[in-house]
């Protein structure tokens, strides 16, 4: 196995500049990191810290100005959007703040809807989306649209639906910022409890210490640069 198949995730010297107004402004700055299969990796700091724009990157939902990303083994650094968005599909599962639900569909059919999209050969996804919801602890809330479901609820909705595709990698932004104490706790069991089943790669971004606490390695972010590396778990 190469050096760059050990790793789900990995980035190398990777700067990310944007304009605004006439002005260049660089939000990441020679970024290096590298996370190995099935580890979960929390990244932390402060606001305008750059936490959500490396996620972007690294879960090809933006181009870097400069460096290499490589998604399991492929480099998606200067990819054109076609090839880029099967990648994104077939590699990457995404959880945001917001569930990003569509309020009209039922549970089960919002897990499904992303199978429909696929290229991947899912011999029956409502069988797959079924499962994915008993997995996370909804197998008696199928039927039930967002508006019926809690907050913390309709977070594991959407995580099932991340992994509707099989996905090797799991990327997070904020995962449990909407959540209360209590939802949050159950989104992070049900994160371990998918991590420990199919041995998927996470990152998580987080402002949360305690849900950063919860991983097993802590990058922490400022201004555009990882300034500290901590080991959680071994």
């Amino acid at each position: 196995m190469s050096e760059q198949q050990r790793f789900s995730v990995l980035a190398q010297n990777v700067t990310k500049t944007v304009e605004v107004g006439e002005q260049f402004l660089p939000v990441i700055k020679g970024i290096t990191l590298t996370v190995r299969q099935g580890e979960m990796l929390g990244i932390v700091g402060p606001s305008g810290s750059g936490k959500s724009t490396l996620l972007g990157l690294l879960g090809g939902l933006d181009t870097p100005t400069s460096g290499r990303v490589i998604i399991d083994g492929i480099d998606i650094s200067t990819m054109n959007e076609g090839p880029l968005t099967d990648v994104r599909n077939e590699k990457i599962g995404f959880v945001f703040q917001l569930f990003h639900l569509v309020p009209t569909l039922t549970a089960l059919q919002n897990v499904v809807l992303p199978m429909t999209f696929s290229k991947k050969n899912i011999e029956n996804p409502q069988k797959r989306a079924k499962e994915l919801l008993t997995m996370l602890g909804l197998g008696n809330r199928l039927q039930h649209r967002p508006h019926q479901l809690s907050g913390g609820q309709q977070q594991r909705v959407a995580i099932a639906r991340a992994l509707a595709n099989d996905p090797p990698i799991l990327l997070c932004d904020e995962p449990t910022g909407n959540l209360d104490t209590k939802s949050g706790e159950q989104v992070m069991a049900a994160l371990h409890d998918i991590r420990h089943r199919l041995q998927t790669t996470i990152i998580i971004v987080t402002h949360d210490m305690h849900i950063a606490r919860q991983t097993d390695r802590i990058v922490t972010l400022e201004d555009g640069r990882i300034t500290n590396e901590e080991r959680v778990r071994l």
